[in-house]
């Protein structure tokens, strides 16, 4: 029983299903903190962390991410069922490329890509679950409430930078896999060319010597 347990929590962990499921909660919780307080958050014109730089804000983001897009009733709908369909498809499309390559699959991918799983559905939960009678606004969104006011325009949350994250991640060990690959490859390449030149010799010795027996003969 205790190796089973100990098998079973090796592959849990070396699996990142435990990062996914630890970004996801992180994301509700802070979300719910924030909109359970966003009549002090909205108040104080939103909760300064540093100084011209980070502060807590309430915004309800009904079209992209980062808070891109204008709040539209009339069209938010639209907005929320496109949104819902396009993250569920990513997500299952992921699932199903760690099913079928799970073994060939390294750690480094599969973290970035249970946090691309886990903010995708950290946010398709807001559109699904936060209501207009829940947030007291006349559309669904999403709730972004980390705003670097100073530097950046945009309010965001956990699942946005959750992706962004992984995929700049992705994008730099797929970058340094292929260089290592190019260095290997042009290190190696010397080697093959003279061990290929050796073979090429000693065909040419072999040749030689038969041609020498055949002629003392």
């Amino acid at each position: 029983m205790k190796e089973k347990l100990k098998f079973y929590l090796k592959w849990f962990f070396g699996s990142f299903i435990w990062l996914g499921v630890l970004v996801l909660i992180i994301d509700l919780v802070s979300k719910l903190v924030v909109v359970a307080n966003k009549d002090y958050i909205t108040s104080q014109g939103g909760v300064v962390l540093i100084n011209n730089f980070l502060r807590i804000n309430y915004v309800i983001n009904s079209n992209f991410v980062f808070g891109i897009g204008k709040n539209n009733p009339d069209s938010y709908q639209a907005t929320r069922i496109a949104f819902c369909v396009v993250a569920l498809v990513i997500v299952v499309g992921i699932i199903f490329y760690l099913v079928k390559k799970w073994g060939k699959t390294g750690k480094m991918i599969k973290a970035c890509l249970m946090m691309i799983i886990a903010g995708a559905l950290g946010n398709v939960i807001d559109r699904v679950f936060y209501t207009p009678q829940f947030l007291g606004n006349p559309y669904n969104g999403v709730v972004d409430w980390i705003d670097f006011y100073g530097v950046w325009k945009f309010n965001f949350n956990i699942a946005d930078s959750a992706v962004v994250i992984a995929a700049i991640l992705l994008i730099v060990y797929m970058i340094v896999v292929d260089i290592i690959a190019y260095r290997k490859d042009t290190k190696d390449k010397p080697k093959k060319v003279k061990e290929s030149n050796e073979k090429v010799l000693s065909k040419t010795e072999r040749e030689k010597n038969e041609f020498i027996e055949k002629k003392d003969d």
